[in-house]
């Protein structure tokens, strides 16, 4: 999804004529920043300007209509990391910390013709996969910890950047997120998985760890896109990424996932925290 969201942003750009340059005025000037001084700025939804004011007016109740909502329907304890106008809405980006880690975001609705909040909810299956994909990195907690190691190696060796944390804390949605990953998974695909949370939330690695292996015997449905940065905007050459995935192919003590390496210029484009789209990859690491 996320892929696809990237190439679509693309063509939107270049129709628009909106091509980054080397220059950081001309780069701030076009609506983009360097990775590394991204910390969510100007990240927007269609129209949000229109419901801007009454989204600031109404912010703390917004806030806890989505923490109620999360609490209620997922039975889940979140916090707030950004609150965003939308379209007669306001998307509210939160964070889950306990009992495990994920990032996803409500949104929360705006009465028509009156001064008031409406009711909140979620769009479909973004939850439950940033539940599972939570659920996978506590059950592979060690793994995962070789994986955030592997990945800063990888990124210093290379002269590499990845997204900061500010930037993931007010505009990621996509679950389970690192610095330079994230899980990309459907709930669907890992039913077991996802009812036994539902049922306890205080269900040890050892359990999940059986109902993933009943969800997804083979481990290859979920996968672990790994993303780069260049220092410089400009791309990098498809050999570094070719480099990249045979290091990570001979790697071992990392979760298991099918995964990808994907290289990007330096920059993100504001509105939607994502980079245009324009990169180097290799696919189809099988771990």
């Amino acid at each position: 999804m996320r892929k696809l969201w990237i190439s679509l942003l693309t063509t939107v750009l270049l129709l628009g004529g909106c091509f980054p340059t080397n220059e950081k005025a001309e780069e701030e000037k076009e609506g983009t920043t360097p990775v590394q001084d991204y910390v969510g700025q100007g990240f927007s939804f269609v129209d949000g300007d229109k419901s801007a004011e009454r989204v600031e007016k109404h912010e703390e109740e917004i806030k806890q209509e989505a923490i109620n909502y999360m609490k209620t329907t997922y039975k889940t304890d979140v916090k707030v990391n950004n609150v965003v106008p939308a379209r007669n809405a306001a998307v509210v980006m939160v964070e889950c910390e306990e009992p495990i880690k994920f990032h996803t975001s409500v949104i929360v609705s705006l009465v028509l013709n009156k001064d008031d909040v409406g009711s909140a909810r979620s769009e479909e299956g973004e939850v439950e996969k940033a539940i599972v994909g939570g659920l996978y990195a506590k059950a592979y907690k060690e793994e995962f910890e070789h994986l955030d190691a592997f990945a800063e190696k990888l990124a210093k060796e290379n002269d590499l950047l990845g997204m900061r944390e500010e930037a993931i804390d007010k505009t990621a949605s996509e679950g389970y997120t690192s610095n330079h990953y994230f899980l990309s998974i459907f709930a669907s695909d890992y039913p077991s998985v996802y009812n036994a949370y539902l049922e306890n939330q205080d269900i040890s690695a050892e359990e999940l760890k059986i109902l993933f292996a009943k969800d997804d015997p083979t481990n290859t449905i979920l996968s672990i896109p790994m993303e780069f940065y260049s220092k410089e905007n400009k791309l990098p050459k498809q050999k570094v990424a070719n480099d990249l995935a045979k290091e990570l192919q001979q790697e071992v003590g990392l979760p298991k996932g099918n995964y990808m390496v994907t290289l990007y210029k330096n920059f993100i484009v504001n509105r939607v925290g994502l980079p245009d789209g324009e990169n180097v990859s290799v696919e189809d690491i099988i771990k």
